[in-house]
């Protein structure tokens, strides 16, 4: 996909066009999972930049967006705190314990959690510490960039399991999948959209 990529909000639709052609057109208030299928990861990363440019859109790569220099506490305190004066609170705290059991971690774990740092997690549970983040704090439009490339089919479950849980908690809010093409990408439980850019010019 080489022609110029561009993304605006319409009268609460994402419209993401591409060479001034509509290619993808999202509801920003009816929820649900969408699925975006591209060709490569270059073609991943352009989309999701250009999404990410639009005001209320919120990253979820699959390393689960945190810095890796901080521990899992202090990348959510940063992230609870973005644009905010005040410190993070003991209701903030709560919300983010709550999360994390939505997430399905028990509380022995979710305690020792914060002390550790992202990059000595594996790469499920670093995604779920980052996708907690957001059930607390959820943007108009969840992009999920690449999350099963190189996951078993077993760990494939564990985290579409974990993502239903963000629709339980926030009905009205969509997420949107950003998948590389491939023969074994697993199926979305209830998906609402499928837009295939990989396979045609453009797919609407």
């Amino acid at each position: 996909m080489n022609a110029e990529l561009a993304a605006v909000i319409e009268g609460r639709h994402l419209v993401l066009r591409r060479a001034g052609t509509p290619c993808l057109t999202l509801p920003l208030d009816l929820g649900g999972r969408h699925r975006l299928v591209v060709a490569d990861a270059a073609t991943a990363r352009r989309v999701v930049s250009t999404i990410e440019a639009c005001p209320g859109s919120g990253i979820l790569p699959a390393s689960g967006g945190l810095l890796g220099a901080m521990s899992v506490a202090e990348n959510f305190s940063l992230a609870l705190r973005y644009g905010e004066e005040e410190a993070v609170t003991g209701d903030d705290e709560r919300q983010l314990v709550a999360a994390l059991r939505l997430c399905g971690l028990s509380d022995p774990r979710i305690a020792a959690l914060g002390r550790e740092l992202p990059m000595k997690l594996d790469r499920a549970e670093r995604w779920t510490a980052g996708f907690a983040r957001w059930l607390v704090r959820p943007p108009e439009l969840l992009v999920i960039d690449r999350l099963f490339a190189g996951l078993t089919r077993r760990e494939v479950d564990a985290l579409i399991a974990v993502e239903a849980a963000y629709h339980r908690r926030h009905p009205f809010r969509p997420v949107l999948f950003v998948d590389l093409d491939s023969h074994e990408l697993p199926e979305l439980p209830e998906c609402r959209s499928l837009t295939d850019l990989a396979e045609s010019p453009c797919h609407c």
